[in-house]
């Protein structure tokens, strides 16, 4: 588990984290109080941090000591609760005849481009500061962007 939201979250449940996770890996959950990091889909990239306006969340070996019980709770939820119970959750339909889109990103090249997106999300820098250093890294990559 790479990060916990810890007591501060508590009633609060604001969602800025959520909308900046690039794996979509914190959980809202009907009847909790608090929202949740799946620790097995956090790839630990530091975004959701800086966007926590009450400090709620920790790198796991940074939990306060008052707060040390959140660490099992955060774990416990996901083996008691499933990820499609989520507020506005639920399982995704398939699509008829949906078809993977061809990227033409070879393995490493793709493992450079989420190395450059955890570094962008690490970065205090604005959106299009961010948004300009994905599109070099994605055109240096060859891959073509439509608008």
């Amino acid at each position: 588990m790479a990060y916990v939201i810890a007591e501060p979250c508590v009633d609060v449940k604001d969602l800025a984290c959520v909308a900046v996770c690039p794996v979509d890996c914190i959980y809202e959950f009907e009847g909790e109080n608090q929202l949740f990091i799946h620790p097995e889909e956090c790839i630990d990239c530091d975004a959701c941090r800086p966007e926590c306006p009450v400090e709620a969340i920790f790198p796991l070996e940074d939990v306060p000591s008052q707060w040390q019980q959140y660490i099992e709770l955060n774990s416990v939820i996901f083996e008691t609760r499933s990820v499609d119970e989520r507020v506005g959750g639920g399982a995704l339909e398939p699509v008829e005849d949906a078809q993977p889109a061809a990227v033409g990103v070879s393995a490493g090249e793709m493992d450079e481009l989420i190395a450059l997106l955890a570094a962008v999300a690490s970065k205090e820098s604005s959106a299009e500061a961010a948004l300009e250093d994905v599109l070099a890294a994605l055109e240096k990559l060859g891959v073509e962007i439509e608008s």
